[in-house]
C-alpha cells in the first residue's frame, strides 16, 4: 500500500541560540524524525519581535524551495520577559488575522511562551544544575527556588557565579544543556507539553 505524504509542515521560529539548543534536545527527545518537515528561524531576541517574526514568515511563503508546504503551522517560541501575567511582545491576534485565513498556506499560528524565560524552566532541574556546577551534595539545597516562575536567567547567572562559573547565553550552553534532565523539566511544563502533543498529532 502507498505511504500518504503528509502535508503538514513546520515553521518553527525560536528567541535566540538558547532556545535552539534546548528546543533540539526537545524534538530529538519527543517528536519522531523525518515525519514532518521542520524549518527554523532564529529570531536573535525579542526586541521588535513582531516586525521579526512577520519577516520570517514573509520570507518562508515567497521562498520556492517551500512551495510545497501547503499546510504549514507556525510556532513561536519566546520568553514572557516577567511574571504570568506580564503582556507579551507579540501580538499573536495580529498574525492570526492577517494569515489565517481562506486561501492560506498557513494553518494554525502558536506560541510557546516560557514564564520568566528559559532559564526558568531549567530549575525544574535544580539537581542538575548543581551538579554541572560541581556543588558539593552537602551544599545543594533542592528547595532554593520552590517558586519556579520567580527565577529567570538573572538568577541562573548569580548561582552560576556563587560557584566561579560563568553562564551566557547562546551555543555555549550546550554543554550545560545536556547535562540537563530534558523529561524532568518537559513533565513540569504544561506549555511545552501541549505544544508537542500538538506537533506530533501532526506527524
Amino acid at each position: 500500500m502507498a505511504t500518504t505524504k503528509n502535508m503538514n509542515s513546520l515553521l518553527f521560529l525560536y528567541e535566540g541560540e538558547t532556545e535552539a539548543e534546548f528546543y533540539q534536545k526537545i524534538f530529538d527527545e519527543y517528536v519522531p524524525p523525518r515525519k514532518l518537515r521542520r524549518n527554523y528561524g532564529n529570531l536573535k531576541g525579542v526586541y521588535s519581535l513582531n516586525d521579526k517574526v512577520k519577516s520570517k514568515i514573509e520570507s518562508y511563503l515567497q521562498n520556492e524551495t517551500f512551495a510545497s508546504c501547503t499546510n504549514i503551522h507556525v510556532f513561536i517560541a519566546y520568553d514572557r520577559e516577567g511574571p504570568r501575567g506580564t503582556e507579551t511582545s507579540l501580538d499573536i491576534e495580529y498574525f492570526k488575522k492577517k494569515y489565517l485565513n481562506k486561501g492560506s498556506r498557513i494553518i494554525t499560528i502558536n506560541e510557546i511562551i516560557a514564564t520568566q524565560d528559559l532559564e526558568s524552566w531549567f530549575f525544574y532541574d535544580l539537581e542538575g544544575i548543581y551538579k554541572y556546577l560541581k556543588v558539593p551534595k552537602s551544599q545543594r539545597n533542592l528547595s532554593a527556588f520552590n517558586n519556579i516562575e520567580a527565577t529567570n536567567n538573572r538568577i541562573l547567572s548569580d548561582l552560576f557565579h556563587r560557584y566561579d562559573k560563568h553562564y551566557q547565553k547562546g551555543k555555549r550552553v550546550q554543554g550545560f544543556i545536556n547535562q540537563l534532565n530534558i523529561q524532568k523539566i518537559y513533565n513540569n511544563v504544561q506549555e511545552l507539553k501541549d505544544s508537542i502533543t500538538f506537533i506530533n498529532n501532526l506527524c
